[in-house]
């Protein structure tokens, strides 16, 4: 038989289970085990009579938790709350935007699977709001109440959206979160599955699509981010079929509004364009409007002293290992600009390895073709021969590279092509790696020019990462008014600024993280709810937080972003 005996040992009393027998006809102890001092042994007990959890559910924590902070600390809830007003009971518009806007970053879809992903994260437990209230229906009415589907788009007064935009800009100017020294601006477009026959709609529109999706209608999107926070500070959805020039005009004027309704004088800040925005209307129109701006000319627009320049002409620069650059006052467009030749060894490098890989599989397709011209059974014309190869040839450089022949002999045309060696020579000593930009600040640097250019290269990102749907979901837009596009727009753009600033907090803990590394590690942070039964005969079924087993980075990034604190607060 079994029992508890306690021994002490300096001053310290120590328990065994021994187990006592008769040996010889004496009570003897035949086995014992060591269980230590009587702190350890209440230890053993409690956790040998801990309850064991009914079930484990997990909830996706880490992203949509960053999110939420973010709004928070960047003003973006209050501002929505303030426009408008929480009701009496129940989610208020603010909180269908935002959820919008989440829901675009963590896992695009339509309004109809919105409320099944709330419930599988933790806002529920933050808001306190049932998965119920946000049905699609409730989402449409949201969005009437934000944008009218009655208000015309020409009217003079400021809708809800520009309003929220214009409140936006105000409060992260106050709180030091944007700097308008350089915005970058842009323009696209997105298609859209919008019927031919639906005549809701006159922003969906057939035009020149941008991802090749030219038999589809699409909205055009002009968009101004804030070049070193990332922030979007202007947007302005427009009509599929008008060009990005002549949208230039009109986001022009928006920005100039903003900026004189905070304060900030146009003279201070320098808009960053690409190439399709180096016309000379373009040009033009931003100088009248007060603004400095940097643009990229186009190769054959450019100086031709400039483009000829050797590469050992060109002064190193510190701004990268391998860049060089000159700045030179050049008469471009009948106006005297600012001209920087820039050149990167490893953007030349990029565009060699771009090249030789499209050069090898166009000289492949050079081959097939004169083979087939060559078959007994050969029918083709000289126009389908020639609209082939063009449209081979129409990737850049290839067309300086390969010469072509097309003859018809004896009633079959034969194709001859040669690869131009000199040419290549010429391209790689000439023109790859060369940028040329231009700007009316005449007293600035290369190094200031290019640092500023640069900007442009984030806001491609961003564009990138909202048509491939690696960073935010823009499509599919399941929308088919006017007012609901534009609400659609409002609420992926605000998205996108709060994930700029997730990803510009989270480099403090992880320095050159990049954005798809920090979505796949915020994503993989969840939180499980474990639920116990009641004490007791009688209560309600207990239950318990606890995070998911973490890496060390996404322990710093719990940390640095806040996480463990908004972790307790819902766990309670």
């Amino acid at each position: 038989m079994a029992s508890l005996v306690a021994k002490q040992r300096a001053n310290r009393r120590y328990y065994y289970v021994v187990e006592s027998a008769r040996v010889d006809g004496q009570p003897r102890i035949v086995h014992q085990t060591y269980l230590g001092t009587a702190e350890r042994l209440a230890a053993l007990v409690k956790d040998r009579t801990a309850p064991i959890p009914l079930s484990a559910t997990l909830r996706a924590f880490g992203l949509p938790g960053a999110l939420w902070l973010a709004a928070q600390r960047t003003g973006v809830f209050e501002v929505l709350t303030a426009l408008w007003p929480p009701p009496r009971s129940g989610p208020s518009a603010a909180h269908y935007l935002l959820l919008a806007a989440i829901h675009r970053i963590c896992q695009p879809g339509p309004k109809t699977e919105i409320s099944e992903w709330y419930r599988h994260s933790l806002l529920p437990a933050l808001w306190g709001f049932p998965p119920e209230r946000f049905t699609s229906q409730a989402f449409w009415d949201c969005f009437e109440q934000v944008e009218p589907e009655t208000r015309a788009a020409a009217e003079p007064t400021a809708s809800a959206l520009d309003r929220a935009q214009a409140r936006l800009l105000g409060v992260w100017r106050d709180r030091h979160q944007v700097s308008p020294r350089l915005l970058a601006y842009d323009t696209t477009n997105f298609y859209t599955y919008i019927a031919t026959t639906n005549t809701r709609t006159q922003l969906a529109q057939r035009g020149h699509n941008k991802q090749g999706r030219h038999n589809l209608r699409q909205v055009g999107l002009s968009y101004v981010l804030d070049g070193e926070h990332g922030l979007s500070l202007c947007h302005h959805v427009y009509r599929g079929d008008r060009p990005d020039v002549d949208e230039v005009s009109t986001m022009l004027t928006r920005v100039g509004h903003l900026l004189d309704q905070h304060q900030m004088p146009r003279a201070t800040v320098t808009l960053v364009m690409d190439k399709g925005a180096a016309a000379v209307a373009t040009t033009v129109a931003a100088t009248e409007a007060g603004f400095g701006w940097i643009a990229a000319l186009p190769w054959t627009q450019a100086p031709p002293d400039l483009r000829d320049r050797a590469v050992e002409d060109l002064p190193a620069i510190s701004l990268a290992p391998g860049v060089r650059a000159i700045a030179e006052r050049r008469l471009v467009h009948g106006q005297e600009y600012l001209c920087v030749v820039k050149y990167s060894a490893s953007f030349a490098g990029e565009q060699l390895q771009s090249v030789t890989t499209s050069l090898a599989k166009t000289l492949q397709a050079l081959r097939r073709l004169s083979v087939d011209l060559g078959k007994p059974k050969a029918r083709f014309t000289e126009e389908q021969i020639r609209r082939k190869i063009d449209r081979w040839l129409a990737v850049p450089y290839l067309a300086d590279l390969i010469r072509y022949t097309l003859e018809a002999r004896q009633d079959r045309w034969q194709l001859q092509f040669t690869f131009d060696h000199a040419a290549l020579q010429h391209l790689m000593a000439q023109r790859l790696g060369r940028t040329i930009l231009l700007t009316n600040r005449l007293d600035w640097s290369a190094e200031q020019v290019i640092a500023g250019y640069d900007g442009q290269q984030q806001i491609e990102q961003v564009f990138r990462g909202l048509k491939d749907g690696d960073w935010l979901g823009w499509g599919p837009m399941y929308h088919w008014t006017d007012s609901k596009i534009r609400v659609h727009a409002f609420y992926c753009l605000l998205g996108l600024s709060l994930l700029q600033t997730v990803y510009r907090d989270a480099q403090v803990a992880w320095a050159g993280l990049s954005m798809e590394r920090l979505l796949e590690e915020l994503g993989r942070i969840q939180e499980v709810v474990l639920l116990y039964p009641p004490q007791g005969d009688t209560g309600a079924p207990r239950t318990a937080t606890i995070l998911s087993t973490q890496t060390l980075p996404q322990q710093a990034l719990v940390k640095t972003l806040g996480l463990d604190q908004l972790h307790q607060r819902s766990g309670r």
